[in-house]
Parts: C-alpha cells; sequence; structure tokens
C-alpha cells in the first residue's frame, strides 16, 4: 500500500447553487459534521477519488437535498489552506427538496440571497459575490488578504 502525502490530504469540495422559482436559494444546516456544525450552506461535499467535479456536485445535491440536477455550469474556484472549493450553479434541476441526510444536516429552507438565514458558512457570501462580479476565482491564503482575480467564469 503506498503511504499518504501531503498532496492526498489536498480537500476537493464542491457546493452548487439551486434557486427555486422564486429566486431563492437552497440552504442546509450543518449537524453532527464536526465542521461548522449549526451554520447554512449550500449542498456540497468532498469529491471522491476518481469522480470529476461536476459529478460530485451532482451527487451532493441529490444525496444531500434529494434533487436531481439536470444542467450545472461552474462559477467560481475558492481555494483555501487545505484544498480548493470548486462551486456551480443548477441551471436546471428537478425534485422536491427535502433533508437526504438526517445525520448530517437538521435543517432545510430557500432564502433571498440578501437575506440569508443566519449563521451561514462564510464561504457563501464569498460565493456570491463571485456569482453577481462574474469573478471566477477568489483566493483566500490564511483566510486574509483575500484578492480577486480573473473576469467571467472559466
Amino acid at each position: 500500500m503506498a503511504s499518504r502525502t501531503a498532496r492526498d490530504a489536498f480537500a476537493v469540495v464542491v457546493h452548487t447553487f439551486v434557486w427555486n422559482d422564486d429566486g431563492r436559494l437552497l440552504m442546509l444546516r450543518r449537524a453532527n459534521t464536526g465542521l461548522m456544525d449549526g451554520r447554512f450552506t449550500l449542498p456540497g461535499g468532498h469529491r471522491q477519488r476518481g469522480e470529476t467535479v461536476v459529478d460530485a456536485a451532482v451527487r451532493e445535491c441529490r444525496e444531500e437535498a434529494c434533487v436531481a440536477i439536470d444542467a450545472i455550469r461552474p462559477v467560481a474556484v475558492l481555494p483555501y489552506a487545505e484544498g480548493v472549493n470548486f462551486l456551480f450553479e443548477a441551471t436546471a434541476w428537478h425534485g422536491s427538496p427535502a433533508i437526504g441526510e438526517p445525520e448530517r444536516c437538521d435543517g432545510l429552507s430557500f432564502a433571498p440571497a440578501d437575506q440569508l438565514p443566519a449563521p451561514t458558512a462564510p464561504f457563501v457570501a464569498t460565493a456570491l459575490e463571485c456569482l453577481r462580479a462574474k469573478r471566477w476565482y477568489r483566493e483566500q491564503p490564511g483566510g486574509e488578504g483575500a484578492r480577486l482575480h480573473g473576469g467571467g467564469p472559466p
């Protein structure tokens, strides 16, 4: 068996903006995960070995929020010290949103983007800023000194 290196531990995480017909954003409240519990966030999670980031985003929406993504587009890339967040936007989806992983989530709601439920995971506001500004990349080295780079999404 090969030994694990620092590269192996680099997290690849996906999140998806899912909007309803009223323009409200699907938010889930984390619970019992040990990371950001009690905070609202977008459907998402870690990419599995051998999985594309798009496939991971589609899978996480299905598993966490019980929605099937029919079409998706990349929105932003948000690197952080231990990994990278890939943000997508569902441009077509179907299903009845529900909590698909009650052991990891204890709340689900649709909220206006300018009135997100509190507390919200910090990256959500950053991701919304990128979406609005059509900026595809934002780096926050060490959580400080955020800089915006580049133009529109790739």
